[in-house]
């Protein structure tokens, strides 16, 4: 299969298992609460599903300019801001790497 193909089944089966997602917790809430009326039940499994695609959508872009910040003020890898340094292999190399280019760190 190629890539275009791919591009369009994807967001086609994330749409499926979203809707399939919500007819189960509607029906799981019309069962717990039957004298609320179905549309009502819909609107807010409609509403609770846009809230969290938007609290995803935040966190994803906040999430990504975190990393394009470390990365532009110089960190090598963004995995590495739980530690205190950079790994010892890769100051030992950069080292290396300008003693061997001539140029300064």
């Amino acid at each position: 299969m190629n890539d275009s193909k791919r591009q369009i089944h994807m967001p086609a089966r994330v749409l499926l298992a979203v809707l399939a997602i919500g007819a189960v917790l509607a029906l799981a809430g019309r069962s717990l609460a039957p004298q609320v009326p179905a549309a009502t039940w819909l609107m807010w499994c409609a509403v609770l599903g846009c809230a969290l695609a938007m609290v995803l959508v935040v966190g994803l872009v906040a999430s990504l300019q975190l990393r394009q910040a470390v990365l532009r003020r110089g960190g090598t890898d963004v995995q590495w801001l739980a530690f205190s340094s950079e790994p010892e292999g890769l100051v030992w190399l950069r080292r290396a790497h300008h003693a061997r280019t001539g140029h300064g760190e």
